[in-house]
C-alpha cells in the first residue's frame, strides 16, 4: 500500500531519505523522553554514517529511492499515454488517464517529492563515495553511485517541465523551464564518472544510459517549447549514435538488458503494486482485452504487423510483469533501446537499408519474422514506431514522448486535457515544494 498522506517538502528533504539510508546501515530506536532519558546506544546520526564501512549502506539506500522512484515515473507517464487504463478510486490516477498533468497538487506533487529525495541521496552517496573512496571495501560503491544519480537526473529532465534542487532545508532555484535541457548534462556527467570507473554490466550500463540521454536531450529539443507536433519527429544525434554502437559492442549478450530488481528482501516495484495487486490500473484497450472483472488482462490485442497474432516482445513484457506481481522487474535501458536508436537515426538519414536491418535484429531478438519493406505492408517508420512501442513497454516516458512527436491521441484524453492540447507536456513541480521554497514565493532573504 502507498501511503498518501502529504508531508512538506522539508520534511522529506530532512528526514525522508535519510531515514532510509539510516535503516539500511542499522536499526534503530525511538530515544527516551522522560525524566530518565538515558542515551540510547541505538540511535545513528549522520556522522555515524560518515565513514568507509558505511558507504555501500548509503549508496544501496540510494538504490532503493532510485529504483521506486524512477518506477512512479513509469507508472505515472503509462497512464498519461494509451499503455495503462485507469480502473481505481485515484483522483490524481483519474487526472492523468484524462490527460491533465499540470495540477501541482495532483500527481506531480508525489513524484516530484520522490524523484528529490531520490537526488538528494544519490548526491549525498556520491559525496561520501569520493571522500572515501581510497577505503571503500568494494571499489563498485562509487561507480553504483554515480550511475544512480545518472539515472534519477535523466528521470528528472525526462519528466518535468521545471525543478529545483534543494538540500534539504535549504531551498534551491528553480532550473527553469527553458534550461530544462541542462538536466540531462549533469545525467551524462554522471554517467561518465560511472563508466570510468565501473566494471562489467555496471560500465556497460553507463555507456548505454549515456547514449539514451543524449537521444531523449535531441528529442527534447524538438518537443520544446511545447504545444505543437515537431515537423521532423525523428531523432538523428551523432553523439547518441556513436555511444549506441559502443553500448552494442560491449555488451555480453544479444539481448542484454540493465534492470531495477525488485523483491521481498528489498521493497516492491510501484508499478506491481498499484497494478498487479490493487487493480487501479489495466493494461490499455490499444494493447489488450481485459477479462470480466475489466481489472486483469485477457489477453494481447495488439498484434504483429508482420506474423500477425499478438506481437512477441509486448505478450512477454506482460507475462513477466503479471508472473512479477509485486517485484516484476524494471527495464532501465538495453539492447533493443539501442539498435531502435540507430535504426531512427539511419532512417532520418534516409538509409533504408540500415533501418531495416536494425529494426530486423530487434525482431530476431523477440523471434518474429524479418520486416521487408519490399514485400511488406508497413512502411519503415511504421515499422520503428511499432517496435518501439512493444520493445519498450512500460519503460519511463518512451511511450508518451513517442505519442507527442508521432502527433498520436489516446482516446481517453479530454479535448481541452494538456496532454491533448500541449504536445511535449510533462510534470510541473509539486504543490509541496511551491509552498515551501522560497524561491518559488519569492521570500529569499
Amino acid at each position: 500500500m502507498h501511503n498518501t498522506t502529504r508531508r512538506s517538502t522539508t520534511q522529506r528533504r530532512t528526514s525522508g531519505a535519510l531515514k532510509t539510508a539510516l535503516a539500511l546501515a542499522v536499526a534503530s530506536t525511538a530515544a527516551c523522553d522522560s525524566l530518565l532519558d538515558v542515551e540510547n546506544p541505538n540511535n545513528v546520526v549522520q556522522e555515524d554514517l560518515e565513514n568507509a564501512t558505511s558507504v555501500s549502506a548509503l549508496v544501496n539506500g540510494a538504490l532503493a529511492l532510485a529504483s521506486t522512484s524512477v518506477a512512479d515515473a513509469a507508472l505515472s507517464t503509462s497512464v498519461v499515454s494509451d499503455e495503462l487504463e485507469f480502473t481505481g478510486s485515484q483522483n490524481w490516477a483519474a487526472e492523468l488517464n484524462d490527460g491533465t498533468i499540470t495540477n501541482p497538487a495532483g500527481r506531480s506533487d508525489a513524484l516530484f517529492n520522490a524523484l528529490a529525495e531520490a537526488r538528494w541521496l544519490t548526491d549525498e552517496a556520491i559525496k561520501f563515495a569520493e571522500e572515501f573512496a581510497a577505503d571503500l571495501p568494494d571499489a563498485q560503491d562509487q561507480a553504483r553511485a554515480y550511475l544512480y544519480s545518472g539515472i534519477v537526473y535523466m528521470t528528472i529532465a525526462d519528466n518535468f517541465e521545471d525543478f529545483a534542487f534543494s538540500d534539504r532545508t535549504v531551498d534551491g532555484p528553480p532550473v527553469g523551464e527553458a534550461n530544462m535541457h541542462t538536466v540531462y548534462d549533469t545525467a551524462v556527467e554522471r554517467l561518465n564518472q560511472a563508466e570510468s570507473l565501473g566494471t562489467g554490466d555496471l560500465k556497460v550500463a553507463a555507456t548505454a544510459l549515456k547514449a539514451r540521454a543524449r537521444w531523449a536531450q535531441a528529442l527534447w529539443n524538438k518537443l520544446n517549447p511545447q504545444g505543437s507536433v515537431p515537423a521532423n519527429p525523428l531523432v538523428d544525434d551523432a553523439t547518441a549514435n556513436q555511444l549506441a554502437e559502443a553500448a552494442l559492442a560491449a555488451m555480453p549478450t544479444a539481448d542484454w538488458t540493465w534492470d531495477f530488481a525488485y523483491s521481498a528482501n528489498s521493497q516492491t516495484n510501484p508499478q506491481g503494486s498499484w497494478i498487479n495487486s490493487r487493480q487501479e490500473f489495466v493494461v490499455g484497450p490499444a494493447y489488450a482485452q481485459a477479462d470480466g472483472t475489466g481489472k486483469r488482462v485477457d489477453h494481447i490485442t495488439l498484434e504483429d504487423p508482420i506474423d500477425g497474432g499478438a506481437d512477441l516482445a509486448l505478450q512477454a513484457k506482460i507475462d513477466g510483469f503479471v508472473t512479477g506481481f509485486l517485484y516484476p522487474s524494471l527495464t532501465v535501458v538495453g539492447a533493443r533501446e539501442m539498435h531502435l536508436i540507430l535504426a531512427e537515426a539511419a532512417l532520418a538519414q534516409g538509409n533504408t537499408a540500415e533501418a531495416v536491418s536494425r529494426i530486423n535484429q530487434v525482431r530476431a531478438l523477440k523471434g518474429a519474422s524479418a520486416y521487408d519493406p519490399a514485400t511488406h505492408t508497413p512502411s519503415v517508420e511504421e515499422m520503428l514506431r511499432h517496435e518501439r512501442r512493444v520493445n519498450l513497454f512500460f519503460q519511463a516516458t518512451r511511450r508518451i514522448w513517442d505519442m507527442y512527436r508521432f502527433g498520436e491521441t489516446d482516446a481517453s484524453w479530454g479535448p481541452a486535457s494538456d496532454a491533448a492540447t500541449l504536445t511535449g507536456q510533462v510534470f510541473v513541480i509539486g504543490q509541496n515544494e511551491r509552498v515551501s521554497n522560497c524561491y518559488i514565493l519569492g521570500s529569499c532573504s
